[in-house]
């Protein structure tokens, strides 16, 4: 009963009249809107993960949104907008998951579709996944699988054995708390998550890097814009600020060198920020830094704090019409 209820309340939301003056109150002022997702899968893939959207889902969401919007690039958005135009969107992806050379470039070349993709470099250079994409890898297997990390001070936790959100609603916490630990142990205390979860029988297309060759080709299209994404995609509030300047300054300078093109636009890894972050962007003189926060771009945001509405596998077209207008 209280899953119809809460359909029948996204589809009153997203009816007309009523949506109409939701969206018209979320645009009053001609803010800009920034979405950020991280990579695709097809839809057979069963990937339990937030961040792996569907390939039939991201296709029906650009659909929705090409009849309100104009899909813009990154310039075009933070540009002063020309008179009488539509409302400007702009689609990110974070990381740089393979998904998007397999399943995200044959959809921007056919769909004319301009994106802007900040990669983290570590993985790119070395060919190894990240420590949270590694967990997130070990945790898709059938059945039920026990993580203890109580000698760790992190907790014990059930993953399984159902699939979807309830799965990753388990998942979820365990990143968390790894976010939580120290940031030199997070590669250790993943190695330890992935030797309990043991083998996958499931057949998945793990999360993985693209390789620099995949780099070099998403970045020659002229849909793309390349972003920096930091080095180790380092939770840059939880390290030094000499070595948050400094993954900062190696992920743009091997960018630059891997693609050919200045590198201008930063995202902060997991969207944590402050204010000295904030000035060594500025200071390193990247024209735009986006963060993860569910709001649109307004005028006074500062060019080095600009919000992303996040959006992942769970939310279905009803929800996502309701991101877009703040609710």
């Amino acid at each position: 009963m209280k899953a119809a209820l809460k359909q029948l309340a996204l589809r009153g939301l997203t009816a007309p009249p009523l949506y109409g003056l939701l969206r018209m109150r979320a645009l009053a002022g001609d803010p800009a809107t920034i979405l950020c997702y991280h990579t695709l899968r097809p839809d057979a893939e069963p990937l339990d993960a937030w961040i792996v959207l569907r390939l039939s889902d991201f296709r029906a969401q650009i659909d929705a949104l090409r009849e309100g919007y104009d899909i813009v690039s990154l310039d075009a958005a933070l540009a002063p907008a020309s008179a009488g135009a539509r409302p400007r969107l702009v689609l990110t992806f974070d990381d740089g998951e393979r998904g998007l050379y397999d399943h995200l470039l044959p959809v921007i070349a056919a769909e004319d579709l301009p994106v802007t993709i900040y990669v983290a470099t570590a993985q790119i250079e070395t060919g190894i996944p990240y420590w949270f994409d590694r967990v997130m890898n070990a945790l898709q297997g059938t059945g039920t699988t026990r993580i203890d990390m109580s000698a760790e001070g992190l907790g014990a936790w059930t993953v399984g054995p159902g699939r979807g959100k309830p799965r990753w609603s388990q998942i979820g916490p365990i990143l968390e708390a790894l976010k939580a630990a120290p940031p030199a142990e997070h590669d250790r205390l993943a190695d330890d998550i992935v030797a309990q979860a043991g083998p996958v029988a499931q057949a998945i297309t793990p999360l993985q890097p693209m390789t620099l060759q995949q780099l070099k080709e998403l970045a020659a299209s002229p849909h793309v814009t390349i972003g920096a994404h930091s080095h180790g995609h380092e939770l840059l509030d939880q390290i030094s600020l000499p070595e948050a300047r400094a993954s900062i300054a190696r992920s743009r300078e091997l960018l630059q060198g891997w693609t050919g093109q200045p590198i201008r636009h930063f995202a902060y890894p997991n969207g944590n920020y402050t204010p000295d972050l904030m000035a060594i962007l500025a200071d390193l003189g990247f024209a735009s830094a986006t963060i993860l926060e569910d709001r649109l771009v307004r005028a006074g945001d500062p060019e080095q704090a600009l919000p992303r509405i996040g959006m992942g596998r769970y939310d279905p077209l009803p929800r996502f019409r309701l991101r877009l207008v703040g609710i």
